[in-house]
């Protein structure tokens, strides 16, 4: 999109202001801009510079309320246990017994789950939460 600048002008012609679009205000100042956004143009603004790093709210709580990582994620992925299983070269079994906690994975399946369910490999961490005081 090109620039659409317009200058205001005194009358010595000194230019004491500029009008611009939105969309090139936001880029010059998108903190400033960002409160004018309403929720769901927040949302949209998000989903487009989403870098992939993010998740759904849902999907944090789930993990945050105790349900494993891994089934949260694969849930998440549109993936069944044998899917993941087949990705990562494990019996299909096993990997529900991953998701029931009856078996944690070893450090380097950890690391392939990771990289099939496309999250970091901290994403998969299971066990007491940290609780700052």
């Amino acid at each position: 999109m090109p620039n659409k600048y317009t200058f205001l002008r005194n009358e010595e012609g000194l230019p004491i202001a500029v009008t611009m679009t939105f969309e090139e205000f936001r880029n010059l100042a998108p903190e400033i801009a960002e409160e004018y956004l309403t929720d769901e143009q927040l949302a949209d603004v998000a989903a487009r510079d989403d870098d992939g790093s993010r998740y759904p709210y849902e999907v944090m709580q789930r993990v945050l309320a105790g349900d494993h990582p891994v089934k949260v994620f694969r849930e998440f992925r549109g993936m069944t246990q044998g899917e993941l299983a087949e990705k990562v070269d494990v019996a299909g079994n096993y990997i529900s017994m991953i998701e029931r906690g009856k078996n944690p994975p070893s450090r380097k399946l950890q690391a392939a789950l990771a990289k099939a369910l496309d999250v970091d490999y901290g994403m998969l961490e299971t066990g007491p939460s940290f609780e700052p005081a």
